[in-house]
């Protein structure tokens, strides 16, 4: 029985000796430590082995950023802690149960080591914000685990490997704001779960592949910034779950799909800066959810749909710099939630809607560089929001209306070019938080009001070009902010 009790107490002592060794995982994340520079040490001053050894999960339990589960890492979040150094000593293979690894907002360099494929467990890489640089390694499509991929904001290069588009779990693919060129691969539409697509601010191009229409679950979808060519796949439309479609400053040519009046969830629509044609789809006014739509600094021409009307979430309208004719539709009056309205440089003509004092919420209006006659509608003076008014280099005539005096958070008022007559309203006056008030070229006569001297914040006053009479006023020198009066 002595023999019996001997051996029990060496298996005891055995046991206990093995549970208290110092994990590879624990060793191998201190190698990794030690070849980081900076900042990074003092963030992890909590990653040291205790005295002897004396518990082999203290990695577990103490070490700042490191989760574990059974004794096992499994998530490491490292963001936006002043990390500098590579990924070259990472301990991709020690790491067999990690399923999370954030290491975002930091200052790491250099590439991305093929080994990081030896995490068959991950489901979530986030490297974004970084210095990365090279190529995304084509073995990273064997990560079929991953569902988060991000990899934006770093110097990352070359074509975006079409091994990614296996990766049948991901939900989330970001790798904008890098230097990717070459074409997107077609078979990204085999992403079926992929939400959010970002691959804005790199240098992509060829076209966007049609097959994007197969990604049902996409939500959101940014390509802007790019040197995308060639038309907007009219099977985008096909995406019923789609908020967000962003292709602006790209080189897209051809018309916009009339399908996308199908994508009854967008809320944001930007295809500006590119080089579209042909009409505005009346579709579009069925987007019932649209909260932000520019197509801005195209070719479009033809007439504003009066199906724009039924846009009531709409914020924000940008159709400047185009070739668009034709009236400005009353019904664009109705759309109360409207904060920004901008459409200057295309063709359009007749009068400026009345119907536009009812856009209470309006902070800017321009519709400079048109072909706009008629006078302007004193219910302009109800836009009690409104801080810039454009209304330049157009045809209006009629007189300055007096309730302009009313707009109170007004700060650049640009009248100038037009074939205005009749007096200055004193009322202008009034606008105390006017910067900027540009009244040149036109045919207006009288006197320069001496409330004028009242525009503490003016820094430009432009009165060329008219047919004012009587002196200066001597109030005018009050105006210490006045960088040109002519």
């Amino acid at each position: 029985m002595v023999c019996g009790h001997v051996l029990l107490l060496f298996s005891y002592v055995n046991v206990n000796s093995t549970s208290t060794s110092p994990s590879k995982d624990a060793h191998a994340l201190l190698n990794w430590k030690d070849s980081l520079h900076g900042e990074a040490t003092s963030a992890l001053s909590s990653w040291v082995l205790p005295p002897s050894h004396a518990n082999s999960s203290h990695h577990c339990r103490d070490w700042f950023g490191i989760s574990c589960k059974a004794g096992k890492v499994v998530d490491i979040n490292l963001s936006n802690i002043s990390l500098a150094g590579t990924l070259q000593s990472f301990p991709f293979s020690n790491l067999p149960n990690l399923n999370r690894l954030d290491l975002s907002s930091n200052s790491l360099y250099g590439a991305i080591p093929v080994q990081i494929t030896e995490l068959s467990e991950l489901h979530y890489i986030d490297f974004g914000a970084n210095n990365l640089s090279g190529e995304i390694p084509s073995e990273m499509g064997q990560l079929t685990s991953l569902q988060r991929l991000d990899f934006a904001q770093n110097h990352l290069s070359g074509s975006i490997p079409s091994s990614l588009c296996d990766l049948r779990n991901l939900n989330y693919l970001s790798l904008f704001s890098n230097q990717f060129s070459g074409p997107i691969p077609s078979e990204i539409g085999n992403l079926k779960s992929l939400a959010k697509l970002s691959l804005s601010k790199n240098h992509l191009s060829g076209s966007i592949p049609s097959s994007f229409g197969s990604l049902q679950n996409l939500t959101i979808l940014y390509l802007y910034e790019n040197e995308l060519s060639g038309s907007i796949p009219s099977e985008i439309g096909n995406l019923e779950f789609l908020a967000e479609l962003i292709l602006h400053t790209n080189h897209l040519s051809g018309s916009i799909p009339s399908s996308f009046g199908s994508l009854q969830n967008l809320t944001a629509l930007h295809l500006g800066e590119n080089k579209l044609y042909g009409s505005i789809p009346s579709e579009i006014g069925n987007l019932k959810s649209l909260a932000k739509l520019s197509l801005s600094k195209n070719h479009l021409s033809g007439s504003i749909p009066f199906s724009f009307g039924s846009l009531q979430n709409i914020t924000i309208l940008y159709l400047y710099e185009n070739e668009l004719s034709g009236s400005i539709p009353s019904e664009i009056g109705n759309l109360k939630s409207l904060t920004e309205l901008i459409l200057y440089t295309n063709h359009l003509s007749g009068s400026i809607p009345s119907s536009f004092g009812s856009l209470q919420n309006l902070t800017i209006l321009h519709l400079g560089e048109n072909e706009l006659s008629g006078s302007i509608p004193s219910e302009i003076g109800n836009l009690k929001s409104l801080a810039k008014l454009s209304l330049s280099k157009n045809h209006l005539s009629g007189s300055i209306p007096s309730s302009f005096g009313s707009l109170q958070n007004l700060t650049i008022l640009y009248l100038n070019e037009n074939e205005l007559f009749g007096s200055i309203p004193s009322e202008i006056g009034n606008l105390k938080s006017l910067a900027e008030l540009s009244l040149g070229s036109n045919h207006l006569s009288g006197s320069i009001p001496s409330s004028f001297g009242s525009l503490q914040n003016l820094t430009i006053l432009y009165l060329y070009d008219n047919e004012l009479s009587g002196s200066i006023p001597s109030e005018i020198g009050n105006l210490e902010s006045l960088g040109t009066s002519t």
